[in-house]
Parts: structure tokens; C-alpha cells; sequence
């Protein structure tokens, strides 16, 4: 049996028998169709995975029989990612790969370009989505520590929250690509645009704030593929892929 990684909403022991609450013991025994004897690592975002294995149930609620506990390392690169309001299926995929290759927070940001209204992504129900969708990719991926969904800003409050290094994606910049740049340090901020592209007045307002405009090789990538794409790069440079 595939080993199951699954988010509990709760503190959990070091060892010994634990009871899962409600909602993950239904989607570990209706969703995952566990049986007794599967193997699973739970975690809930404290950085630690804990190994154990389904003893039983008891009302309707999973037994688990915790044997040990194991920190994982986030990458040594604390990527902060700014990733523009799209069209649901887009913003949905570039939100999930994101959360896949390690990123550590995601500020949603509404853009001059942008087809989706701030007034719309300010919902609780959809910021309550996003913050499933986050868990989910974290199961799928093996993470341990769950990013942050930060409450949708327009672009221009968001110049004071960058993190470290400023670095935003213009296909049209002569300036080097990623890299040929020196090492960011220990976090960095990335910010990508919309489907419509960032408008001349925001890769200005980007520069006058400290972002560095970097380009992705000699080609435009759809707006969902350029964060992701850019993340997954500055992993392999100096994070941990």
C-alpha cells in the first residue's frame, strides 16, 4: 500500500495512539478508502512528519498509532511569491505548483492588467478555497509546513511587505537572467504579472521600489506558467531542488 500523507488539524503526539478529528478521519476512511494496517505520515504544520499506521476507528474517527516523528527541512531559500489575480483555473494551478516546489508565503495581488476584481478575490469563501487548495498540495507533496495565504492587496500596497530581494519577471528587460545572478540570500520576493501583462507604471513602481527586473530566456510565458516556472528555477539555483 502507497504510504498516505495527510493534514491533521491538531496538535499531535510524538508517539502513541492518537484519534484524528472528524474531517481528516472521513477523508482518510471515505475519501482514501484506508484500511486497517495503512502506513501514513501525518502532519500539521509544525514542520515535523509523524509516522504511523491505522489501528481502528471509533465513531467514526481514525485510531492512529503514531511510532515516531521526523523534522523536514524547508529549502534554505525562503521564496515570498506575489502571484497576480487570474482567471480560477489559472490562479487555481499556479497556486498549487507553487505550494509544490516550496514556496513559503503567496500574496495574492490585484493588477492594473488583472480580469479578476479585488472586490471578487476578497471573499471568505474563496480565500477560504485557496487555503484548502494549499493543504492539499502540501498532502500531495510530502511538506511539512503549510504556506500562508495572505489576504488579496492591490499591487500598490504591496511594496512595503517584500522580503529580502526584490525580483520581478519583464520579458522585454536586457537586464540578466536568473542565473546570472549573485546569490539572494536567505529570502527574496518575486512578483510575476497577469495575463495581461504588468503595466508600464508597475514595472516602474517596481524598480523605484528596489525590485530587480529579470527575464525567463528568449520567450513570454502565459501568466500561470511564468510564476511557477521562475520558482521552480530559483529552487534549483539556490534552494533545495
Amino acid at each position: 500500500m502507497p504510504r498516505i500523507h495527510l493534514y491533521a488539524d491538531s496538535e499531535l503526539p510524538e508517539s502513541g495512539t492518537f484519534l484524528l478529528s472528524a474531517e481528516p478521519s472521513h477523508h482518510l476512511l471515505k475519501v482514501l478508502r484506508a484500511r486497517i494496517g495503512q502506513e501514513l505520515t501525518l502532519f500539521n504544520g509544525d514542520g515535523w512528519a509523524y509516522a504511523g499506521i491505522l489501528t481502528g476507528t471509533a465513531e467514526h474517527r481514525a485510531e492512529i498509532q503514531i511510532s515516531q516523528r521526523c523534522l523536514r527541512t524547508r529549502s534554505p531559500l525562503g521564496i515570498h511569491l506575489w502571484l497576480p489575480l487570474m482567471r480560477g483555473e489559472r490562479w487555481d494551478w499556479s497556486l498549487q505548483k507553487a505550494v509544490e516546489l516550496g514556496v513559503r508565503t503567496i500574496q495574492p495581488v490585484a493588477c492594473q492588467h488583472a480580469v479578476v476584481r479585488l472586490s471578487e478575490a476578497r471573499s471568505e469563501k474563496r480565500v477560504k478555497r485557496w487555503q484548502d487548495m494549499v493543504i492539499a498540495a502540501c498532502e500531495q507533496s510530502g511538506a511539512t509546513c503549510i504556506p500562508g495565504v495572505l489576504p488579496p492587496i492591490a499591487l500598490g500596497e504591496a511594496w512595503s511587505r517584500r522580503r529580502g530581494v526584490g525580483l520581478v519577471l519583464d520579458p522585454a528587460t536586457e537586464n540578466p537572467r536568473m542565473g546570472d545572478l549573485p546569490h539572494p540570500g536567505a529570502e527574496l520576493t518575486l512578483l510575476s504579472g497577469p495575463e495581461g501583462g504588468l503595466s508600464v507604471q508597475e514595472l516602474a513602481a517596481a524598480g523605484a521600489e528596489g525590485f530587480l527586473k529579470v527575464r525567463m530566456g528568449p520567450r513570454i510565458l502565459r501568466a500561470e506558467t511564468a510564476a511557477v516556472a521562475a520558482v521552480a528555477v530559483l529552487q534549483a539555483l539556490w534552494g533545495d531542488v
